[in-house]
C-alpha cells in the first residue's frame, strides 16, 4: 500500500500509522469531528469537549474544540478495555443550547471497527462525510446546521 499524506479525507492516518497502532498494544483510537465544515476538524462555530473515562471511572484523555485535529491512540488501554465517552457541545450562537452523549464502548484494538456518535442538528451529515457516504462541500457551521462528536476506531458499541 502506498503512503498518503496524513490528514486526508477522510481519515487521518496511514497504513503506516495502522502498522504501528497494531504493533503498540492500544486498545483503539479517537478523533474529534466538528462540522460540516472543511476537514471537519476545523471547529468554526462549533464549542465542543470530549471526555473519555475508564471503567473504574478514572480520566484517560479529554479535549476541547480545536485540540485533537488529528486521530491519535487512546494511551492507558488495551483490547478488551470498557470506556465511557462524553461528547458536550454548542454553536457558539447558542450557549444555553448546549447538548451531551454519553457512549459506552469496547475497545477491540481491530482498526476496522468503528463507532460514530454526537450531537447536533448537523450530526448525522458530519458522521455520513467523515464516513464516506456523503461528498464533502464546503461549507460553515450555522446555528441550525452543526455537529460534534468522535470517530472510535478499534471499537465497538459496549
Amino acid at each position: 500500500m502506498g503512503r498518503r499524506k496524513p490528514g486526508k479525507y477522510p481519515y487521518d492516518y496511514t497504513p503506516g500509522d495502522d502498522r504501528r497502532f497494531a504493533e503498540s498494544g492500544v486498545g483503539g483510537t479517537l478523533r474529534v469531528l466538528h462540522g460540516p465544515g472543511q476537514g471537519m476538524g476545523i471547529t468554526e462555530g462549533v464549542a465542543c469537549r470530549v471526555q473519555v473515562l475508564g471503567a473504574d471511572g478514572a480520566l484517560l484523555d479529554e479535549a476541547a474544540a480545536g485540540k485533537l485535529g488529528k486521530e491519535h491512540r487512546l494511551r492507558g488501554t488495551v483490547p478488551g478495555d470498557r470506556i465511557d465517552v462524553t461528547v458536550s457541545a454548542h454553536h457558539e450562537a447558542d450557549e444555553d443550547g448546549e447538548l451531551t452523549v454519553t457512549r459506552a464502548v469496547v475497545l477491540t484494538g481491530d482498526l476496522e471497527d468503528v463507532v460514530r456518535f454526537g450531537v447536533g442538528p448537523g450530526w448525522g451529515e458530519v458522521a455520513a462525510v467523515d464516513a464516506g457516504e456523503l461528498p464533502w462541500q464546503a461549507t460553515a457551521p450555522t446555528r441550525v446546521r452543526w455537529g460534534a462528536g468522535v470517530r472510535l476506531r478499534g471499537a465497538r458499541p459496549g
